[in-house]
């Protein structure tokens, strides 16, 4: 009688994980951040060459960029970028970062994105901030949160963007998203000069929604992995720039079925050489 017990409840166990197994759900992304791109440095063309063959070996749903892809705001290291990272086949986004665009000492963010759209089949919006979709269950949103004027280290979410995000996040309040940023408003060190403003107006919309999972970002030159009250996972890259040269793959675990808050997801993050 004991053997006949025994055996169903290994049976029971087997469909309640093989159960498990069929609803868990995977979305695999690599982000690369602040890699300062110019002309005036070759070597960086190199590793960028590496960097679309280590992508196309991980065959990741897309990739991102975080900010900062160039060093200077000049159309010609804009355009040296882009070339060096055309020959990435994996789907990719560009994230703003201060360095990249600002009316003052460079190109417009309407320049920046001409020349960005022009390469980039994904980005020919010519959007500043916007949204994707990876697969049916998530929403990828890019936002921008540098100053269009003049070159600042600060970053800040405008209130334009914060009411498009709170709209967002209530119109799809059935998909779980992963946002974008090149500065973080949960940064990996106190570090004044670096600060995002203004982050409590954010965290206000943040805190109206429990569909973001994870939110990324650049900036610090720093990686780091941290997790919020919600259990939001805050995650900061490493820069590209500097050697080892390193990205970041990043796999989000999740049942789209029993889904109640962000920390139902088991985010995976692995750092990449090449």
């Amino acid at each position: 009688m004991h053997k006949y017990i025994k055996k169903f409840f290994l049976s029971l166990l087997s469909i309640l994980l093989l159960q498990s197994f069929v609803c868990a759900a995977e979305l695999e992304f690599a982000q690369v951040s602040d890699v300062h791109y110019s002309v005036d440095n070759l070597d960086m063309g190199k590793y960028l060459y590496f960097l679309s063959l280590s992508l196309h070996k991980q065959n990741a749903d897309f990739a991102v960029f975080l900010g900062d892809n160039v060093d200077k705001s000049r159309d010609v290291d804009v355009i040296a970028f882009m070339q060096a990272v055309h020959s990435i086949r994996t789907p990719y986004y560009l994230v703003l970062g201060n360095k990249d665009a600002h009316k003052l000492s460079g190109l417009e963010k309407n320049e920046y994105l001409d020349i960005v759209s022009t390469f980039n089949r994904n980005q020919n919006e010519k959007e500043n901030y916007y949204y994707f979709k990876p697969n049916s269950d998530f929403i990828c949103v890019v936002l921008d949160d540098t100053p269009d004027f003049a070159q600042s280290k600060h970053g800040q979410v405008p209130e334009e963007q914060l009411k498009w995000l709170d709209n967002l996040l209530t119109k799809y309040s059935n998909k779980l998203f992963v946002i974008f940023e090149h500065s973080p408003i949960m940064p990996p060190r106190i570090e004044y000069g670096l600060s995002m403003l203004e982050t409590e107006k954010y965290q206000e919309v943040l805190n109206k929604h429990s569909n973001v999972v994870l939110i990324s970002s650049g900036h610090y030159h720093q990686e780091a992995i941290q997790q919020d009250e919600k259990g939001v996972r805050h995650i900061s890259a490493p820069a590209f720039l500097n050697t080892p040269h390193s990205y970041q793959l990043i796999k989000i675990i999740y049942d789209e079925k029993n889904y109640k808050s962000p920390k139902d997801v088991e985010i995976i993050v692995t750092k990449v050489k090449v």
